[in-house]
């Protein structure tokens, strides 16, 4: 197999392979970095155009736009506090503050190195690896599942350190929001209160772009207009990053890498749970948890290693088990059909050179990505200076399009909007948007498993801490949430021991 990756990386150095290639790129990239658009709309797109071209073409492209798509939502997240992707969630808690702070270059140049990073950690365990965690996966069942959400969810005490109530009523009001619609099971319809348009529930597109761009724009426009720092240069030589602080973050690239890929592999959780994941987990082990939402280096390492490494991650079960890991990779099953292939097991065997040509072109395409990223670098940030009257008007044109485009719905505009709203008075009200994100996400993997293991085990919730996984996650769960507690509990008395003081 690795012989063959070696081949195929020289295969499609072809100048019109790489041409495909790079306009799969792009097109990801412009996906990615505008609000409401995503990396599934733009696989959905290029899915059509690759049927006149040879497989190994067509599913380079594929697989480029892919990447693309999950690195684009870096630009907006960073320069506007617009995430283009959910999995960008997490960048703009420390990539936008550090660019307001007059260091665009270096919050945007930090993010596409990390994304890097976290793309050939993901590839290394693609071609090494596939085999020991696609057994591992096939272990995993509804119990596990569940037991692993829970303790994702968990985290939630870590994203609420500086006000813990108000973290948890977040937290509920998203899982909350989770449960409009018809049940993952049984279809029985909740929250509806009779309209239509409910039953399907909330989009996260309308919900991410409301809660994170809108409410940006009503901040703006409510709010004095915000200076360019004087400070900020975009002329000049490098890119404000330094070796030595790549190596001081190297194991939070591991530790994050680790976290993109384990969560990938696992079907329908994918890179926005990562990327909320890993950011909370670095947060709880940095010497420095105060910098962080402040323009932390670390932050921004954690949140971009593991989205592009959920990449990775989410292939690993598509090529070895023919199961999708995330949406993306359910629609890259369409660019197999196109071709007469289907993934699984079988794939490996009678294809072992598609396999690995698909694993070269993840390599090319992180490195030509790199590449377009760092050389434009210093021309997204000229976005910060756009005078404010063009930018926001712009911006809710590309927001409303994006949401409306996504499910052809009017009723997800309003959606936005309303979610706007709510997402400006609770900043303003001190309530992070960070845990109501994780309960919103969360919420329906962890319902759905929970009801189906019960099913499965007739009723008996003792099967949660009986297998010996399942126990091994709860009893994770356990750990974070006493954890989590009992540094909000010494927080608390230290400010009040400061007071009395």
């Amino acid at each position: 197999m690795i012989s063959m990756f070696f081949e195929n990386v020289w295969a499609l150095a072809h100048p019109t392979t790489l041409a495909f290639m790079f306009a799969g790129l792009l097109f990801g990239l412009f996906f990615g970095a505008l609000p409401g658009l995503s990396a599934a709309m733009a696989v959905a797109i290029l899915l059509p155009l690759t049927f006149s071209l040879d497989p190994n073409v067509g599913m380079a492209m594929l697989v480029a736009a892919y990447l693309g798509g999950i690195s684009g939502g870096l630009v907006s997240a960073t320069l506007l506090r617009i995430p283009g992707t959910p999995s960008s969630i997490a960048t703009t808690f420390d990539a936008y503050p550090l660019a307001r702070s007059g260091q665009p270059v270096k919050a945007l140049a930090t993010g596409i190195v990390a994304s890097a990073a976290g793309a050939i950690l993901s590839l290394v365990v693609l071609v090494l690896c596939a085999p020991i965690i696609a057994k591992f996966a096939i272990k995993i069942g509804a119990h596990e599942y569940a037991a692993l959400t829970l303790a994702a969810l968990m985290l939630v005490v870590i994203l609420s350190e500086s006000n813990l109530a108000k973290g948890l009523m977040a937290t509920a009001f998203g899982i909350a929001l989770a449960m409009i619609g018809f049940a993952p099971i049984g279809a029985t319809p909740r929250f509806a209160f009779g309209q239509v348009d409910l039953m399907a529930g909330i989009s996260i597109i309308p919900f991410m772009v409301g809660l994170f761009a809108v409410s940006t724009v009503i901040k703006t426009i409510m709010e004095p207009s915000l200076k360019l720092p004087s400070d900020m240069k975009l002329g000049g030589k490098g890119f404000g990053i330094s070796m030595s602080e790549f190596i001081s973050n190297r194991w939070n690239i591991l530790r994050s890498g680790a976290i993109g890929v384990g969560i990938g592999v696992l079907p329908g959780i994918g890179g926005t749970a990562s990327n909320l994941i890993s950011y909370a987990t670095a947060r709880q082990q940095s010497k420095t948890p105060e910098k962080f939402g402040k323009g932390s280096l670390e932050g921004i390492y954690a949140s971009e290693t593991a989205n592009n490494a959920s990449v990775g991650g989410a292939l690993l079960p598509l090529l070895t088990l023919g199961i999708p890991g995330d949406g993306v990779t359910a629609i890259l099953i369409g660019g197999f059909t196109i071709h007469g292939l289907q993934p699984g097991p079988m794939l490996l065997t009678k294809e072992p050179s598609l396999v690995s040509m698909i694993y070269a072109a993840f390599l090319i395409a992180t490195i030509l990505l790199l590449m377009i990223q760092m050389f434009t670098i210093r021309i997204f940030p000229r976005v910060l200076g756009v005078p404010r009257e063009i930018l926001m008007p712009l911006l809710v044109v590309l927001m409303v399009t994006g949401t409306f485009v996504s499910d052809n719905r009017v009723f997800d505009v309003w959606v936005m909007l309303a979610f706007g709203v709510l997402g400006y008075f609770l900043e303003r009200g001190g309530y992070p948007l960070g845990p109501m994100v994780l309960g919103f996400v969360l919420s329906p993997i962890l319902e759905t498993n929970f009801r189906r293991a019960l099913s499965y085990s007739q009723g008996d919730w003792s099967e949660f801490v009986t297998r010996p996984i399942s126990a091994v996650f709860v009893l994770l769960a356990v750990i974070l949430l006493i954890t989590g507690v009992r540094k909000a509990i010494g927080k608390r008395s230290l400010k009040r021991a400061e007071a009395l003081a």
